[in-house]
């Protein structure tokens, strides 16, 4: 397993749909993947400290966890099919080990959250890199207000309009 750090958050400039730059921790290649609008709001309210009065979903989830003692292990984002990426979420409560299907956008929000890190296999990683469009290359350097202007301006009916 390759360990990822966030390496940023833009808009893929052919159809402005937000996506999240994953980086091997201990290299180069980049892993993106492409997000909705809320999700790609959350993780940027998270990486930039930004703090509602209540709770939004994944802080909530948050708290449900930390309530209940479970501890969020990790996240693995396992593999790409037909154009989707898949995501576990490990989990540990009372020695038992708990492993959740979920979306990656909504577990790389998690796990900003809960400080834990963040997987993916070597032949993922490497496939990403061959196959990463132009249109990562060029997407634009992570600025809240700018993403945040451009999510707001997006149509819920781009997403999904890409191809790898």
């Amino acid at each position: 397993m390759i360990e990822l750090t966030i390496s940023g958050l833009g808009i893929d400039s052919s159809n402005n749909s937000p996506v999240v730059l994953l980086k091997e921790k201990s290299g180069e290649r980049v892993l993106p993947i492409w997000i909705g609008p809320s999700e790609a709001s959350a993780i940027a309210m998270e990486i930039s400290g930004v703090k509602f009065k209540r709770p939004l979903t994944h802080d909530l989830f948050k708290q449900v966890l930390l309530d209940l003692g479970v501890v969020l292990e990790s996240v693995f984002i396992s593999e790409l099919k037909d154009n989707t990426y898949y995501a576990r979420i490990y989990l540990k409560h009372e020695g038992k080990r708990i492993e959740l299907d979920a979306r990656p956008s909504d577990s790389i929000a998690l796990a900003l959250r809960m400080k834990a890190p963040i997987h993916t296999t070597e032949e993922l990683l490497d496939s990403a890199s061959k196959i990463m469009p132009k249109t990562v290359a060029q997407t634009e350097e992570y600025d809240p207000e700018v993403l945040r202007e451009t999510l707001r301006k997006m149509n819920p009916e781009d997403f999904g309009k890409f191809s790898l």
